[in-house]
């Protein structure tokens, strides 16, 4: 590589998606900071296939031409301080202890390689943005779009599961509007002193959606199999409802890392890779909707929302 400037972007450990927009925001930081972005999940991905594996790249192309093998050199400086070239893809257990981890001296750092592993989120970093930058005076929303469009490229045979599906439900392909929902088995959200259950303002929404612009079909994105009965007794009438094979799990927190005796046990709700495509494939096909509804609080909702450019009218977040 020509550059001696890298940003390598490393897993949280959270779930798919989380993850995924911590890596949103650091390609925008790699951008803002003039660095060659690296994106690498290894063990403290909740993802992880193997020691040996970049889980990253089990399901999207490289996010730039540099490698893990372009950081690793023993004339490199790395920040945090705590990394050098041996032991830059291992995992720090000490990171919530957030030393060396403020993100203006991540920002500011002359290392050649700064590692995060960390999340900022991407309003974070608006201050860092110059003007002749393209994201100068958009919205938050409107750079997540354009990061989305230009980093985030599904690996051909995640296309091929999705397409798949279009093409073996004639109801999906043809029969449209389509519905797309996203119903979460944890909707229970503490807002203002008040304690309320988000799930049961759906079935309004849905109701308008379906007068209103005359829905003909409702596509259920949900990890719950309750959920997933509830909404066969409500909608399971005339083909009205549609849903993928998709194991039904709530995203298991993770297990520290020292604790385990071997690499996946931590991985109880999703099995590794296939059943990680299944979240991917839900994703996409929601954001293949005519319309939306979703969970404001949930990182699947929110990546449906910036996968393309929603018509206001088309898609609403409930908070």
């Amino acid at each position: 590589m020509l550059t001696s400037r890298f940003l390598l972007i490393k897993a949280c450990g959270y779930s798919f998606w989380a993850d995924v927009d911590h890596v949103m925001c650091q390609l925008f930081a790699a951008e803002l900071t003039n660095r060659i972005p690296v994106v690498y999940w290894g063990m403290e991905s909740q993802y992880s296939e193997s020691l040996s594996t970049n889980s990253f790249e089990l399901f999207f192309e490289p996010v730039s031409s540099g490698t893990t093998n372009d950081i690793i050199r023993a004339q490199f400086t790395y920040y945090p301080p705590t990394w050098n070239h041996e032991n830059v893809l291992t995992e720090d257990i000490d990171k919530l202890k957030m030393e060396h981890r403020d993100l203006k001296s991540m920002m500011n750092s002359n290392a050649n390689v700064v590692v995060s592993d960390v999340y900022y989120p991407l309003r974070a970093m608006l201050p860092w943005i110059k003007r002749e930058h393209w994201a100068y005076g958009k919205t938050p929303h409107q750079i997540y779009r354009q990061l989305f469009d230009k980093y985030l490229k599904l690996k051909p045979e995640i296309k091929r599961e999705i397409q798949k599906f279009i093409n073996t439900n004639p109801n999906f392909r043809d029969e449209r509007p389509i519905l797309g929902i996203h119903v979460t088995g944890k909707a229970i959200v503490n807002e203002v002193a008040q304690i309320y259950n988000l799930n049961e303002f759906y079935k309004p929404h849905i109701w308008q959606f379906v007068v209103r612009y005359n829905a003909r079909h409702l596509f259920l994105v949900t990890d719950s199999n309750k959920i997933l009965r509830q909404y066969k007794r409500l909608y399971g009438v005339n083909d009205l409802l549609m849903y993928t094979d998709s194991k039904k799990r709530p995203f298991q927190e993770r297990i520290a890392t020292f604790l385990l005796d071997y690499p996946n046990k931590r991985h109880k709700g999703v099995e590794l890779k296939k059943d990680t495509i299944e979240i991917i494939k839900d994703t996409y096909l929601a954001s293949q909707c005519d319309f939306f509804i979703g969970n404001g609080y949930s990182n699947l909702s929110n990546t449906v929302l910036r996968l393309k450019d929603w018509p206001d009218t088309n898609i609403k977040l409930i908070y």
